[in-house]
């Protein structure tokens, strides 16, 4: 064991950074739980409690949410979670940051076995578990999470395979559950998987035909959930795919390209406010010239099988974020990790060989110093400005109205809430922590349960005796004003009001 530490300390150290960036404050940042991870929350909670989900569907394959249909995969990932600590953003967020830990030190692995080099493995595990785009997606619930940390178990698995068949059918169990994750997983991972067959397929036909059956079975078996909901799993991709558009090609080539434009990748980032922190981009600037440097050492070794293998995973990454829009899109484009930051590491390498010893240092001294002043920056941005200029892109303020609402929800006959924020079903059913077995022998009507009642531009009392109206500032409300929930930043986020 102590052998171990002495050869391993950095990783050791790098494990407990990523463990320190992914936990510190899970809860509370990013701001509030979005509706998606409420669904995912409520419904791991839901089968917990019943082994049905909100629609009573009795341990489903595919989850229905918000008129969407995801593999049900992460929901039951979460199960173990809520149950340990409850139905709440620790609850919610564990197996994510979790499993973003997790992928730190499977990409240490997958680095050490392309470069055969322990430096450029710990450099490459070091910058993804700093890495703004990586810890944006670790610290709240998202299918994507586990989509990268499957695709890079399988990876890992394949790559230490050999002429060990049991890694290899793990590395197909793993690839099946990727696949089983996220949307993006479905264009993603059979592309990867015809790739990875491509340049190792000498290794491939040295396997005999029984055993490719096998390997080929089990990828098989986890396609059946989504080929058995084939007509609800293809509606999001209608919905936003950029084939239904007049000139497709050219959207979908101008996206696919904005994913490795200077502004995506350096200086804005994801203009989705849950994506990235607005003021920077998904890299940190001083990992410019590492990439830059990283790409001409990959370039230079472009016959290597290695090289050619960790280029080709950068170059699929984006193709299904590209399929759809918008573009760039950080969350769709996740499996580029780890790649980049195991380019950055080739590149550091390269500089710190640089034969010029006074470049050398001047080079190596300013990227020391950006990368301080980097990470600074991006750790304020993310806990102090972040959370009060994109409180509502997480659907702030629900948590505080229903903390208000609970104690004192017996003196009302009707509690009506404007859904101008989008979905306030969820949100109730989550925070009041409502009996699961009760609300599916309801009509699980989206407009209302129990005596909770949703509207969109106002809200008419149809029950004798007095109501709770909760609606944002703008929209009308009754006179009598009891409560005020703000965002961060101070602007009202809603107003809770009695109606006699």
């Amino acid at each position: 064991m102590q052998k171990f530490k002495d050869k391993n300390y950095l990783l050791i150290l790098i494990i407990f950074l990523a463990l320190i960036l992914r936990f510190y404050q899970l809860g509370k940042y990013p701001p509030s739980l979005f509706i998606d991870e409420l669904s995912n929350g409520y419904n791991a909670y839901s089968i917990l409690k019943t082994g049905r989900d909100e629609y009573g569907n009795l341990l489903p394959l595919i989850i229905k949410s918000f008129g969407d249909y995801n593999p049900a995969l992460s929901v039951y990932t979460l199960i173990p979670s809520i149950a340990a600590f409850g139905l709440n953003e620790t609850g919610v967020r564990f197996p994510s940051a979790l499993l973003g830990t997790l992928t730190v030190i499977l990409t240490y692995f997958i680095a050490l076995k392309i470069s055969h080099n322990q430096k450029i493995a710990q450099v490459s595990a070091f910058l993804l578990a700093i890495a703004p785009w990586h810890l944006q997606f670790s610290r709240y619930d998202h299918e994507a999470n586990f989509m990268v940390f499957f695709s890079a178990l399988a990876i890992t698995l394949f790559l230490f395979a050999k002429k060990r068949f049991l890694f290899l059918i793990s590395s197909a169990f793993s690839f099946g559950l990727a696949f089983n994750t996220y949307h993006a997983a479905k264009v993603w991972v059979p592309l990867f998987i015809l790739c990875l067959i491509f340049w190792h397929q000498t290794e491939m036909k040295e396997l005999k035909l029984k055993k490719i059956a096998i390997l080929f079975l089990i990828l098989s078996l986890f396609t059946l959930p989504i080929l058995l909901n084939i007509k609800n799993s293809l509606i999001r991709g209608q919905s936003t795919g950029v084939f239904k558009e007049e000139k497709s090609l050219e959207i979908f080539f101008s996206g696919y390209l904005s994913h490795f434009s200077p502004n995506f990748l350096f200086i804005n980032g994801d203009s989705i406010g849950r994506h990235s922190v607005e003021g920077m981009g998904e890299l940190y600037v001083f990992e410019l010239p590492l990439l830059f440097f990283g790409l001409i050492y990959l370039v230079h070794k472009i016959k290597e099988k290695n090289e050619k293998f960790l280029l080709t995973w950068l170059l699929l990454s984006p193709i299904p974020a590209a399929l759809a829009t918008p573009s760039p899109h950080a969350l769709r484009s996740l499996t580029i990790i780890p790649t980049l930051w195991i380019i950055s590491a080739y590149g550091l390498k390269k500089m710190m060989s640089l034969k010029n010893i006074n470049l050398r240092y001047i080079a190596l001294t300013g990227i020391f110093l950006i990368f301080i002043y980097n990470l600074i920056t991006y750790l304020h941005l993310y806990y102090v400005h972040y959370p009060k200029i994109k409180a509502l892109d997480w659907t702030y303020g629900y948590k505080q109205v229903f903390e208000f609402i609970k104690p004192i929800e017996s003196r009302y006959q009707a509690i009506a809430i404007s859904n101008y924020y989008g979905w306030p079903y969820i949100a109730a059913l989550f925070y009041l922590k409502f009996d699961p077995d009760q609300y599916q022998k309801q009509s699980q009507d989206k407009s209302g349960f129990y005596k909770y009642e949703f509207f969109k531009d106002s809200w008419q009392k149809t029950k004798p005796g007095k109501a709770l109206v909760v609606t944002p500032q703008w929209q009308g409300h009754p006179p009598t004003v009891l409560h005020q929930i703000y965002f961060p930043n101070g602007d009202m986020a809603f107003r809770v009001s009695e109606e006699k």
